[in-house]
């Protein structure tokens, strides 16, 4: 045991089942010597862990992990995003239904891929898969590869945009807002996402509804190669595509007329989001048909006001909604281990915060191969008793606006907003209160999506206040 300041490391050097290589636990010294946090590293029980202590150093400030879920992992731009992608491909199901399975040892291309959520769901649900993730952004690419590391999925990632003729084009790229990215964004995309923005909370018009909208499609254009599919998958020896899934927001028309007739045949299954421009799903759907395809439409109940349609294309019938396929594995997230780890070390680690649990690669050593305790301290997350404890008056006030925005009664510090039901427009309404409140600026919208847990938030508000 080696102390440093009022803190203490008690290095557990046996193996926690298959839990935990490695652990240390950080106690505090100075006062009744109860443990503020634990540093392991992930045994092989959770190889998804294991990775992300890995890939998360790798990854550096561009991409973050976010775990929207107990079983999941996600590395992404913005956490906003990552939640909506979450709530899409994990938890609605918007690919896998309507008769839409995957085989056994599928072939999937993912036509618009964004940061591979797709693509995660299709290797989790058929870990035998071959994807081919399409995508023309550079950053969004980097988020796919490092997804399927995470994951141990076999996933090609291919950087290029799917059309109907080959060329050099530009495409508009919403950092804030990446889902509607595309080669034709245009200003009709500021309608469609107020359109739902407004549905999320049940009303037509909001004063910080054109703020946020604003936020979110602030675009850059990125240069990108545009190809057709059987262009941008030629080399691959793909002699069958099992299910092509395809949302290249407005753009979709364009791929379809880019497949070649010798292509055809080899594609089985077709889901993908349209938008009905000038009579658009109809064209589809009967270019589908043509193509020997059962096809079934539906809508997303929150984009009822919107163009947007799902369609559903099989060789075989198209059948009623069925239950979503089983994608979860056991221990697939730091918050599972964490739980996992307060159960089997018991006593007084099992009341401890999940979040103050810390997963690495590896122990920090000293030059006498010793645990380095300096360095153990300086990544774990701040005890109770720290200096950067929230101040009571901040906790306070933004409580009572977090009640007011969310219309919760009680909440745990470690709570999300965006957990505890908050959205896009209601993040604008909490900062908007909080600016009213502490003043203006205290809660930057980055910082927000940044670390969004009640006791980030009031770290944040305390430290832009000093």
């Amino acid at each position: 045991m080696t102390d440093t300041a009022a803190f203490a490391v008690q290095h557990l050097d046996h193996r926690i089942g298959e839990l935990a290589e490695e652990c240390v636990l950080v106690r505090d010294a100075a006062g009744d010597r109860r443990v503020e946090a634990v540093l392991a590293v992930p045994g092989p029980a959770a190889p998804a862990v294991r990775r992300a202590a890995v890939l998360g150093a790798e990854a550096g400030g561009e991409l973050a992990l976010f775990e929207p879920d107990d079983d999941l992992m996600l590395f992404h731009r913005n956490r906003r995003e990552a939640d909506f992608i979450f709530r899409e491909v994990f938890r609605d199901n918007e690919y896998l239904r309507h008769g839409v399975t995957l085989p056994e040892r599928p072939t999937v291309v993912d036509v618009g891929a964004n940061i591979g959520g797709a693509s995660v769901l299709f290797g989790l649900v058929r870990p035998d898969a071959r994807v081919f993730a399409l995508e023309p952004v550079p950053q969004l690419c980097r988020a796919i590869e490092l997804n399927a590391r995470l994951h141990d999925l076999d996933v090609v990632v291919i950087p290029a945009a799917v059309g109907d003729t080959p060329q050099r084009t530009q495409v508009t790229f919403y950092p804030n807002n990446t889902a509607m990215s595309g080669l034709l964004a245009d200003q009709a995309d500021r309608e469609v996402l107020k359109i739902y923005l407004a549905g999320q909370e049940g009303a037509a018009a909001d004063a910080g509804l054109d703020t946020v909208v604003a936020e979110l499609l602030a675009g850059e254009s990125v240069e990108c190669e545009v190809r057709t599919l059987g262009q941008a998958l030629a080399g691959h020896a793909v002699d069958r595509i099992d299910l092509l899934k395809i949302d290249v927001e407005k753009a979709e028309w364009q791929v379809l007329r880019g497949i070649d007739d010798a292509l055809w045949p080899r594609i089985d299954q077709v889901v993908m989001e349209v938008h009905d421009i000038d009579g658009r799903v109809a064209a589809v759907v009967a270019l589908l048909e043509a193509r020997g395809f059962t096809v079934l439409v539906d809508r997303n109940q929150d984009l009822l006001d919107t163009d947007m349609y799902g369609v559903y294309a099989r060789r075989g019938p198209v059948t009623p909604d069925v239950a979503a396929p089983a994608w979860r594995k056991p221990l697939s997230s730091r918050r599972a281990l964490a739980a996992a780890l307060r159960a089997e070390l018991g006593g007084e680690v099992a009341a401890l915060p999940v979040e103050r649990f810390r997963f690495v690669a590896a122990l920090p050593r000293d030059e006498r191969g010793g645990i380095d305790a300096g360095a153990v301290l300086a990544a774990v997350p701040a005890g109770a008793d720290a200096e950067a404890a929230p101040a009571a008056e901040i906790e306070r006030k933004l409580a009572a606006i977090w009640r007011r925005v969310l219309k919760v009664t009680d909440f745990a510090p470690s709570d999300d907003f965006f957990d505890l039901g908050g959205t896009s427009l209601k993040s604008v309404r909490m900062v908007l209160e909080v600016d009213e409140a502490f003043g203006e600026n205290v809660l930057p919208p980055d910082q927000l999506f940044a670390g969004s847990r009640f006791d980030q938030v009031v770290a944040i508000i305390r430290g832009n206040l000093a």
